[in-house]
């Protein structure tokens, strides 16, 4: 019964209209502008294993190159010791899903091949509208815009990356958003008006919430620094005077703190990345229950946690139950690790309210992979949900109706309600 309705689960996954609760896809336009892709720049996050294993980018190994054989020699190589991750997985089942491969791995007999279908396909104008409208059959993507840059409504519901605010500090960050907004920084309070006026240009033009990843750079961990006690600091700064480490955390914190409160004044979520890092990042200093003041402190704001917490989604499960503000998010998740994914999403269902899951977030650059990732995200979701209707007494009722709130419903209520 599990393998009949584990299809059927399927089955109804390929007419949804799903909602992409994470992206960084490149526009059309810029897809093309990007120019030829073959099979040793059109890649994802395998890059950062490339890097493990080979010690340095696969730019730099393929530049020594003379052709694509000697390229794909250097990435077999590489293969040879990582091939096992979930990242070269994703890439297998964008290559086999989109660009002919047969079989279970790039060989000797079928690397030229598939090669030469990227170079082939990608070349093609309706390529990208095909992948992401005809293949995924997006309903929107949830797109990180960077600070100053635009986004295409026919495609993307807009967040605005916020990380450049914690480094207003630096005359060159701060100059920036005095030109954008045409007004001038004197203090912290100056300051943290800017980031409100910044916010509300981009909420006029559409944008639905604000997104930090400073887990990348700095702990999560934020104290509630009062104005009082952070002005003078950034008043030194002002005057070009050089921060120690515990002052400019002391700024950050309080601006956090001020982005935190000004997102549920405006309405906006506040996107938090959490848990799956990059190369020689701090893993624990991206635990999402460093957080757990700033949601207790703003209630009234709703907080989207990224990437399942992972290594610590049992944490970020009790967070989401406990915490009526907090939404969990799978973005990433699939390609990461689909046996870790399959487990949090089995206990996030036995923990959280089901209204306050988001299923899917591809986190990625090139359209390719948000299919090749939104594949391996309806197997998962499909494992998960028929062995939880066979020994977890969830009814098969509840399944179908997890599965359009997991990749549809929910992401629409959050973002574009």
């Amino acid at each position: 019964m599990t393998a009949s309705f584990r299809a059927r689960l399927l089955d109804e996954m390929q007419s949804i209209r799903t909602v992409d609760c994470h992206s960084h896809t490149v526009s059309c336009e810029g897809y093309y502008e990007a120019g030829e892709k073959n099979l040793f720049n059109l890649t994802s996050y395998f890059e950062r294993d490339f890097q493990s294993v080979a010690g340095v980018s696969s730019d730099r190994v393929f530049g020594k190159c003379d052709n694509d054989t000697e390229r794909w020699r250097a990435l077999e190589r590489v293969l040879w010791r990582s091939r096992n991750v979930s990242y070269w997985r994703h890439n297998l089942t964008v290559y086999r899903e989109l660009f002919d491969l047969t079989g279970d791995e790039l060989t000797d007999e079928n690397w030229s091949a598939v090669n030469e279908a990227i170079k082939r396909k990608t070349a093609d104008p309706g390529w990208y509208d095909h992948v992401t409208r005809d293949l995924c059959n997006l309903e929107t993507q949830v797109r990180n815009v960077p600070w100053f840059e635009d986004w295409d409504p026919a495609y993307f519901t807009a967040i605005l990356r916020m990380e450049p605010a914690l480094e207003l500090h630096n005359s060159d960050v701060r100059s920036g958003l005095e030109r954008r907004l045409d007004r001038e920084i004197g203090s912290l309070s100056d300051a943290t008006d800017a980031l409100a006026a910044l916010a509300a240009e981009y909420r006029s033009r559409g944008a639905v919430g604000i997104k930090l990843a400073h887990a990348y750079s700095r702990t999560l961990a934020t104290e509630n620094v009062p104005e009082a006690a952070a002005a003078p600091i950034f008043a030194r700064a002002l005057k070009g005077e050089r921060l120690s480490v515990g002052e400019t955390r002391a700024v950050q914190d309080h601006i956090i703190y001020f982005l935190a409160g000004l997102a549920g004044e405006m309405g906006l979520v506040f996107e938090i990345h959490t848990g799956v890092q990059a190369n020689w990042c701090n893993i624990p200093e991206s635990n999402p229950l460093l957080l757990m003041p700033l949601i207790l402190d703003h209630k009234h704001t709703r907080f989207d946690l990224f990437h399942a917490g992972y290594p610590f989604s049992r944490e970020i499960g009790m967070m989401g139950k406990h915490c009526p503000n907090v939404w969990l998010n799978m973005a990433w998740m699939y390609v990461v690790t689909m046996e870790g994914s399959r487990q949090s999403l089995s206990e996030w269902i036995d923990l959280v309210p089901a209204e306050r899951l988001l299923g899917f977030g591809s986190d990625v650059v090139w359209p390719e992979f948000i299919w090749g990732h939104l594949v391996m995200a309806r197997s998962c979701i499909a494992d998960v949900l028929a062995q939880k209707t066979e020994r977890d007494f969830l009814s098969e009722a509840a399944a179908l109706d997890l599965v359009s709130m997991l990749l549809r419903d929910n992401g629409l209520r959050l973002y574009t309600a």
